[in-house]
Order: C-alpha cells, then structure tokens, then sequence
C-alpha cells in the first residue's frame, strides 16, 4: 500500500502542466543561416516545431536569441542563462522559470516532427521518471525532443556544475528513463545541420 506521501505526489504529478521550450540559439555555422528561419512548404521551421507542440503543450516559449518570423502575443520568449553556451543555458532558464511544468524542448530544426512522436514521448512518463531522452541508436539519446520534469532542474544544475555542456550526459542517471521509439517515429528526431541535408529534405 502506497504511503499518504507517495499518493499525494502521483496526484501532483498527474496535475503538472506541459510546457514546450523551442530552441533557436546556436550559430549555425554548417548551414550558413539560421536553421529557425528555413522553410518547407511556405513555413519555417520553428513554426512547424511550435505548431505540433501545441497540439499538447499548454505554453510555448522560444529559447534562446536566434531569428524567427513574426511570433503571436501567446509565444514567449526567454533570455539564455549568463554564462551558460549551447542548449543548457535555455534549458535551465526555462526550468527555473516554470517549476511546476514538464518541459517538452524541442530544437528548432526538426522539420519532420509531428504530433505522433510528440505523444509517444509524453506516454512515458512516470512519476518516478525525472527525464525522458529517447535512444535513436544504441550509441546516443536525443536530448532535444525529449520531456524533463520539475526535479530534472537538480541533474541538470549538477551537470553545469561538473563542466558539462550537454543534457545527453544525463543518460545513465537512475531516475532518467532511455526509451527507444518505434520505428515508424525516429524520423521525427531527424535534425537538418547542412545546406545539402536540407536540400535532399526540400526535394
């Protein structure tokens, strides 16, 4: 028999609201432009990203200072951590922001990802899950469309702490949970980084 503790945190849990934070920093260097600003069909790229996250999400946030078309009033949008590079430094300005969210981030240039693998994602979660990475390959998580609860802000600052970068140093964590997606969904984690990536996508 579950303890008053336990059954009160499986209902804060199953209360939580999902937030999704769409990161737009990075230099893109390999493709030359910014990878927010590439269209497909007449959109964007961060707005199709924005566009399927609020099939779900309850709030979108854009993180980081990249370029994007003209946004609604609804899309906020919040400054990178001081100090901080790479997509940890809007990750934790997002987590510190909303604490009581499950944030969905995204990147911006996931051009095939759609609502399906969106859905997939949030089924796994659990209340003794603290992060979700999806594992693509045996070698790697994507940490960038993957779900990270409230007490996944700790991990993460502990990571910052010991110099690293990456939220993908959070695999192996006990209470951080490497799902792999079913083969018809992978596709959705493909990111465009090249001009020649994304020429073969446009055609």
């Amino acid at each position: 028999m579950k303890s008053a503790m336990l059954e009160q945190s499986d209902k804060d849990w199953a209360r939580r609201p999902v937030y999704g934070g769409v990161l737009i920093g990075g230099g893109s260097t390999r493709m030359g432009q910014s990878k927010s600003l590439l269209r497909i069909d007449g959109t964007t790229f961060v707005e199709r990203t924005i566009a399927t996250l609020r099939e779900r999400a309850e709030r979108i946030v854009l993180l980081g200072d990249g370029p994007t078309p003209p946004m609604p009033l609804e899309i906020g949008r919040l400054p990178d951590v001081p100090g901080l590079a790479g997509p940890l430094a809007g990750m934790l300005a997002a987590l510190r922001w909303a604490r009581q969210a499950c944030w969905v981030f995204a990147a911006c240039d996931l051009p095939m990802f759609r609502v399906e693998a969106l859905d997939w994602l949030l089924e796994q979660r659990r209340p003794d899950r603290w992060a979700i990475l999806p594992k693509i390959n045996p070698e790697r998580v994507e940490p960038l469309l993957a779900a990270y609860e409230p007490q996944s802000l700790e991990l993460l600052e502990k990571l910052t702490a010991r110099g690293f970068h990456s939220p993908r140093h959070l695999a192996g964590e006990p209470k951080v949970h490497t799902p792999t997606p079913p083969a018809a969904l992978r596709s959705c984690w493909t990111n465009v980084n090249t001009p020649e990536e994304f020429r073969r996508l446009d055609s």
